[in-house]
């Protein structure tokens, strides 16, 4: 079982180790935290969502944009004044 350092404190740990035995941090042998690899899927999670929202805006406005410039654009028919 190769002995890696602890990503809080640099304490030689076990990969396999559930918590470093100098400062108690969870996951020692991980390079990162699971806080921070859940903050990094929900950015990626949020530009994704956001672009999709952006892309889908565009196509239906792309789609409807010239029915309703249409309908602004003519002219109200006018009633025979008599």
């Amino acid at each position: 079982m190769p002995l890696v350092p602890c990503r809080a404190c640099g304490h030689k740990v076990d990969t396999s180790a559930e918590a470093c035995p100098g400062c108690g941090a969870t996951n020692p042998g991980r390079k990162m935290s699971r806080q921070q690899h859940d903050l990094i899927v929900l950015l990626i999670q949020l530009i994704l969502g956001t672009a999709l929202v952006v892309v889908g805006a565009t196509l239906a406005w792309n789609a409807v944009g010239p029915i309703i410039k249409q309908q602004l654009i003519k002219p109200a028919p006018q009633a025979d004044r008599e």
